[in-house]
């Protein structure tokens, strides 16, 4: 028999008990918290004039009990707001009581109750998790109904196992780590607890520090209700009760990141995760600026493109007013007030410059900590490249030794006796970390695709081998189709760029061994540029002083299709679209993404009409003064995705200049 299954106990006559509910069905499940010990408050709920009634009772021990029938109504949830509207949940919910100071701070038997036992009472009314709520005051006074799903009870133990949980002998490096993670979690406010699927998940993969406790409320989206922790590298979450099948943020959005979602679980997780964190920062520090999560705004789209985390600091200007900046986990962003479009990496910018210990000293404002640059923790993680820190450097016992201790948001940076400060990702896990699997999810959450403008058949390329498209008569037929304010035009083509997904650009252009030079530029190491990189003809390309005669530098897979696309712009009559040209071959990393090469490095994309199409900006419109969109279907047709379609913040934010070869054709 399960817990879940254990009898209820009937308090007096529950179907007597209460009042009517005048014809109303159950439509919420509301959970409360009372601290009182049991039979004082199983006393005073039985009392006529009692503040409280609920239908059911649970105590610390785990012991149901019953008080109120479900078709009966009960008193003491009274009015709130619920999913917009104001309900009488006296009437319409069935209201559960727990033995506890908080809805968080269950006992282990209670959680292990309630993970089976909710399921059930929605399922017997017809409701989904969704409609489990508690009560909270909003900052204005008023009373709302918020999701909530109970805290996650103790793992269960893979059959066959040969330990048992939280026995045996750990190592000293073992207990060490057990230590050095707990100092970790706290930082945040949250607790570790190795009998908890949340925090094995956590001992075993990389994850990063986490950024704030896993608490009520959780997200709930389309029927359907996750619990969710959010770490510096990643978000992790179930589904419902389902605690020990985690499943990351991370696998929802992708490895390359086009757009931001507008809807769907991984947008509200997204959310969820910025106000969760924000939430534990400021417990730590006073938070400036805005703090809301904004598709469009430049910081938050390059922040989740170069998976920096949630933001640890609001959106704000310094105090001297020269720039705007944000804190997140990974890195900080920033950039002059003078060029206020502009976004850059505080990890990517030059020591020697004066805006370098600024920005550190704001991002050490995070942690409460001075910026110190001498200091040997702070050096050693700029080198390892560990994010933000999360605390300055605590003296801290662990098992009667005296170790200096310094979190990070991608480690935790540690020294003992011997002066050697070494890193907490290095040491062994304890048993039930290593042994411990998380459970498959039998229906995982499927991202939800960013809308789309209806598909229409890209042009066919033409079976001939030169030119590939026919473009005869293709000035007026281009021109004359194409709707002027139309921001949907032209459709996204049949094909998608390389990407680095299972090294499918690797595959095709070859490998790229580099080290950075200073901001976004690298330096290639291997003999690449000498096996890829060819100088293409573009007669095209002459009338511009930056081309060198229209000699410009491409990959040689592409070269070909290059040349074929600008005679074919020339034979459709459209070059005098073509207002500037931006460059093409230049070995550098993603703007919005310093961990990923641009496929300006492999020497795939070029640049057009840079002023009217900037990079996180709707593209020009079809007849206004710099526009490309005239060319792209002819581009699509030729196998070059157009930079256009990528619309970052579901309002046409993209980076219009740029094309780039994607299939041969």
């Amino acid at each position: 028999m399960s817990d879940a299954d254990r009898e209820i106990v009937a308090v007096g006559r529950p179907d007597r008990a209460g009042k009517s509910r005048l014809g109303s069905a159950v439509s919420q499940v509301v959970v409360v918290a009372d601290e009182r010990p049991l039979a004082v408050a199983l006393a005073d709920y039985q009392q006529e004039d009692a503040t409280l009634l609920p239908h059911f009772y649970l105590a610390r021990d785990g012991t149901r009990y019953q008080l109120l029938a479900a078709g009966r109504a009960g008193w003491g949830a009274g009015r709130a707001i619920w999913r917009q509207r104001w309900r009488n949940l006296d009437r319409s919910a069935l209201i559960l009581c727990l033995e506890a100071s908080s809805l968080t701070d269950l006992s282990e038997a209670q959680a292990t109750i309630l993970a089976g036992w909710l399921p059930e009472l929605v399922a017997q009314h017809h409701l989904s998790l969704a409609d489990v709520g508690m009560l909270v005051a909003s900052a204005n006074g008023q009373v709302r109904l918020q999701p909530y799903i109970p805290p996650a009870p103790p793992v269960e133990l893979v059959p066959d196992t040969s330990f048992v949980l939280g026995s045996g002998v750990r190592s000293p490096e073992q207990e060490l780590w057990l230590g050095l993670a707990t100092i970790t979690w706290r930082q945040r406010g949250a607790q570790l607890r190795l009998n908890q699927a949340f925090s094995l998940y956590w001992g075993k993969v990389d994850l990063g520090a986490p950024l704030a406790p896993n608490e009520p409320p959780p997200v709930a989206v389309d029927g359907k209700t996750y619990n969710f922790q959010v770490f510096a590298r990643d978000t992790i979450f179930n589904e419902g009760t389902q605690y020990a099948a985690v499943q990351r943020l991370s696998d929802l959005l992708g490895s390359d990141i086009e757009a931001i979602p507008t809807a769907g679980v991984s947008r509200a997780l997204i959310e969820a995760s910025y106000r969760s964190a924000l939430k534990a920062s400021a417990a730590r520090a006073p938070l400036e600026g805005k703090t809301e999560f904004r598709a469009d705004w430049k910081f938050h789209f390059v922040a989740l493109q170069a998976h920096l985390g949630p933001a640890l600091s609001g959106n704000y200007v310094t105090a001297d007013r020269a720039f705007a900046v944000q804190v997140f986990a990974g890195d900080t962003l920033y950039t002059p007030m003078s060029q206020q479009s502009g976004c850059f990496f505080l990890s990517l910018t030059d020591p020697a410059s004066p805006q370098y210990a600024l920005i550190w000293a704001e991002t050490c404002k995070v942690a409460g900590i001075p910026y110190l640059p001498t200091d040997p923790f702070h050096q050693r993680a700029i080198e390892l490249k560990l994010g933000t820190p999360l605390s300055g450097v605590m003296r801290e016992t662990i098992n009667g030794q005296v170790y200096d201790v310094q979190v990070f948001a991608y480690d935790t940076l540690y020294r003992g006796s011997d002066g050697v400060i070494r890193r907490m990702s290095e040491l062994p896990r304890p048993a039930e970390v290593q042994n411990w699997q998380p459970k498959p999810v039998t229906q995982p959450v499927q991202p939800t695709p960013a809308p789309q403008p209806a598909p229409t058949p890209s042009p066919a390329p033409s079976p001939s081998p030169s030119p590939a498209v026919d473009v005869r008569n293709a000035p007026e037929v281009v021109r004359a189709g194409a709707p002027r304010r139309d921001p949907n035009w032209p459709p996204k083509p049949d094909f998608n760029i390389l990407t680095d997904r299972n090294n499918q650009r690797e595959q095709v252009l070859g490998k790229i061994e580099w080290v950075r030079r200073s901001g976004d530029d690298i330096t290639i190491t291997n003999d690449w540029v000498v096996r890829h990189i060819i100088e293409v003809h573009i007669p095209q390309l002459e009338r511009f002083r930056n081309t060198n005669g229209g000699r410009i530098k491409f990959h040689r897979v592409a070269a070909d299709q290059l040349r074929r696309l600008w005679q074919a712009w020339e034979d459709a009559g459209l070059l005098d679209l073509v207002l500037t040209f931006d460059g093409a071959w230049w070995p550098r990393t993603i703007r919005s993404n310093p961990t990923t090469l641009s496929n300006h490095a492999y020497g795939t994309a070029f640049d057009i009409n840079a002023q009217w199409n900037g990079f996180y900006r709707p593209a020009a419109l079809v007849g206004d003064r710099g526009s490309v969109r005239e060319l792209v279907p002819i581009a699509n047709a030729l196998g070059f995705f157009w930079g256009g379609h990528w619309n970052y913040d579901g309002r046409g934010a993209s980076d219009g200049m740029h094309f780039e070869w994607a299939v041969a054709r």
